[in-house]
Order: C-alpha cells, then structure tokens, then sequence
C-alpha cells in the first residue's frame, strides 16, 4: 500500500523557502527607527520547473513578462504576495544555510534551484502555481 505521503513526496520533490519581514520599524531608545531584519522560512514543499520555453505570463498590471520558473505547489497552500522573494531548493536546508550568502553559495552549487521573486500566484482547485 502506498502512503499518501509519499505520494506528495515525489509529486513536490523540492522545498520552497519564502523571504518574510518581521513587521514594522521601531524606534530605539535615542529615537532613531530601526527597521528590522527579514529571514527565509520554509513556506511549502513544491516542484520547481525551468521556463525553457521563454513563455510569457500576463502580470497584474496588464503587462506580459517572460517567467524564470513555475513552481507547482500543493493545494491549499498560504499565498505568496507579489514581490515577495522565494528561493526552491533540491533538500531542506539548514537553519545556518538561510543567509542571503550562504543561498548563493548553494545556488552556485546546484543545491538551490532558483531565487527570485514572485510575479504571480494562482491559486487553483487541485493546484497551486507561483510564477518566479
């Protein structure tokens, strides 16, 4: 028998880290506003495909843009705002492997399949898409 979880394993082989702010600047002690820092958290597990194509996608504002990648993603997962930086990876990374250098590193090495930003979000009945 097979498990659903595995089914989901080899239908979204990748994890798709997303880039979130940790709220609104406050200001410190001498007044000053001190905006503070965002980290990559894990949003969802996913399928990472390469636009070899060079397709193009219909964005908000009416405009067409060629897309890097369509990640595929189970349905009902949280939104990703427009804009909104994303990274896909081939393995969960560490949390010391969530540093802007440290994904670059592992871009260059091909554990890191793209980063980008979101341009697009559909979410479907059976599916969701992200365009990056």
């Amino acid at each position: 028998m097979v498990a659903i979880q595995d089914i989901i394993n080899n239908q979204y082989p990748h994890f798709l880290y997303v880039r979130n702010s940790d709220g609104e600047a406050v200001q410190d002690a001498n007044g000053s506003w001190q905006t503070t820092g965002a980290a990559w958290k894990l949003h969802a597990s996913c399928r990472e495909e390469t636009n070899g194509k060079g397709t193009q996608i219909q964005a908000a504002n009416g405009r067409f843009i060629t897309f890097a990648s369509l990640i595929q993603l189970p349905a009902g997962t949280e939104r990703v705002g427009l804009g909104q930086e994303v990274a896909a990876a081939d393995r969960e990374l560490l949390p010391s492997e969530l540093t802007d250098e440290a994904l670059q590193d592992a871009q260059a090495e091909g554990a890191v399949r793209i980063i980008g930003e979101c341009l697009k979000f559909d979410k479907g009945r059976l599916h969701c898409r992200l365009w990056v």
